[in-house]
């Protein structure tokens, strides 16, 4: 399994880095390369035409100052009064001018949205009615939202009014038929610009109470290294679901028998790099190995035994609960397992991109965000005939249910295995770590599989991420194959909505 960033942090040292990196990431995922030119490069073009030339930007406050965003840093703008203190990050098409010193003056500030938008013709904007009444509803909004004195009211409904104009791209994109790329692209790439905007409006909130750590750490006891015998390191990560059971992936089991392998808890370091005492208990029963018995899911069902003591594990250490809920985009998850077999690790700051489950609107978004990785028609039809984008569509599988048809996640790249797509700094080795919502604290899937460990850095989306196994097609299984696992006294099942 691969990573985005390469490291592997220890156990439980969470906090404000992984916090300040999330919304730094997500904003470069959605801003397309043409967006963020180099300082340089903005400051010839502003010499080259000292009357002023028309530039896309991305435009923040920082307090009193005003800055354009590039990609190497940040230029000041000369009279910061031109924009609201409420923006930040926002995409924004600006007539940049010479001003003393570093700073650059700033005028005539609109939406990249809009300027794209109204940039094509009359004509083409009246085929899409729908779109072009909520654009321009989206203009006359942001022209408040912009100026020096909006308030917080002005924001908020710039905010609705970016979700309605979404909303109709999305509808206008689903009446097209399947072989007309052009118009697709179209709305692509309209869509990509309102997304942008919808980011620097929403961002990714991945602010946590204190106490959540608490409660992570809590959880983190309940995962444990799946280690063979003659082997040094573990091979894999589980999770405790009851007082002697436990799940992890099927591929980390092969063909070895139960007393070939042992549950290792406690495997951690502590803050200062020292081991703690570990405890182990033996696997009694591996249940489900059978390909057509667990519905070809990569999963298993431990039976463990008592310690040296007695002790069963659920005794020692914190059970945990399975929740059926359905995960969508963008929501906050977190992983705990034993990266390249080394001791307990936290994976914070994992993010949903691709859920198991989608309803018919879902998907259309979801395909327009895919459509958008690639920077042009050609380039998205390339990576159809390549296969990536075919990839997508055949693995989201339509799935009919009355009036309300919905897609469901069945990977096309992972082995046809139901899969919610995510964004998560794992390893080989974290195979079978159970995955939490960061809200709930639940496991709602257990890692199977991703990227390659490789040395350099990849992007996350369609193209880029780790695979997860929802824990609800896990417990479908378990209740058609093994109810009797229902009967463990410490078995907890949150259920869905």
């Amino acid at each position: 399994m691969g990573s985005r960033f390469r490291y592997v942090r220890h156990a439980l040292v969470l906090g404000a880095i992984a916090a300040s990196l999330s919304a730094a990431a997500a904003s470069a995922q959605d801003a397309p390369a043409k967006q963020r030119i180099s300082s340089d490069a903005l400051r010839e073009r502003v010499l080259s035409r000292p009357q002023g030339v028309a530039v896309p930007v991305e435009i923040t406050k920082q307090g009193d100052r005003a800055v354009l965003q590039t990609a190497d840093g940040a230029v000041p703008v000369a009279n910061p009064d031109v924009i609201s203190q409420q923006v930040r990050q926002m995409p924004v098409q600006a007539v940049i001018s010479d001003a003393p010193g570093e700073a650059v003056q700033v005028q005539d500030v609109q939406l990249q949205a809009s300027k794209n938008w109204n940039d094509r013709s009359p004509a083409w904007r009246a085929k899409y009615r729908n779109v072009d009444v909520a654009q321009q509803r989206l203009d006359a909004v942001a022209e408040r939202a912009l100026a020096p004195d909006a308030s917080e009211a002005d924001l908020r409904q710039l905010k609705q009014a970016t979700d309605v104009a979404q909303q109709q791209v999305v509808a206008a994109y689903k009446t097209l038929p399947e072989g007309d790329r052009s118009e697709q692209r179209a709305l692509v790439e309209q869509h990509a610009e309102l997304r942008r905007l919808e980011k620097s409006l929403y961002g990714r909130d991945d602010r946590y109470p204190p106490q959540t750590y608490e409660r992570i750490y809590a959880n983190s006891r309940g995962a444990f290294a799946l280690r063979s015998r003659n082997e040094d390191k573990p091979r894999c990560s589980a999770v405790l679901i009851g007082e002697r059971l436990a799940l992890t992936n099927n591929h980390c089991i092969f063909e070895e028998a139960p007393d070939e392998f042992e549950a290792m808890f406690d495997y951690e370091d502590d803050l200062a790099g020292n081991q703690l005492p570990r405890k182990t208990f033996p696997v009694n029963a591996i249940r489900l190995t059978d390909e057509d018995e667990r519905g070809k899911l990569d999963f298993v069902l431990l039976e463990l035994g008592a310690n040296e003591t007695g002790a069963l594990p659920g005794a020692l250490y914190p059970v945990q609960c399975l929740s059926t809920a359905r995960v969508l985009r963008d929501e906050p998850l977190y992983v705990v397992g034993y990266p390249l077999g080394e001791p307990r690790t936290v994976h914070d700051n994992t993010f949903v991109y691709f859920p198991f489950r989608l309803s018919e609107d879902e998907y259309i978004e979801l395909k327009l965000l895919v459509s958008a990785e690639f920077d042009s028609i050609a380039a998205e039809e390339q990576s159809y005939r390549e296969g990536k984008l075919k990839e997508f569509v055949d693995s989201y599988q339509r799935r009919e249910d009355g009036d309300a048809p919905y897609y469901e996640y069945i990977s096309v790249r992972f082995g046809q295995q139901p899969t919610i797509g995510v964004d998560s700094d794992t390893y080989r080795g974290n195979s079978g770590s159970p995955v939490y919502h960061r809200r709930s604290h639940a496991v709602v899937g257990l890692l199977f599989d991703g990227q390659e460990d490789l040395s350099q850095p990849w992007a996350p989306g369609w193209r880029s991420h780790e695979a997860v196994l929802p824990i609800a097609k896990v417990i479908e299984r378990l209740d058609a194959a093994a109810p009797e696992w229902r009967s463990d006294p410490r078995v907890c099942v949150q259920p869905g909505t």
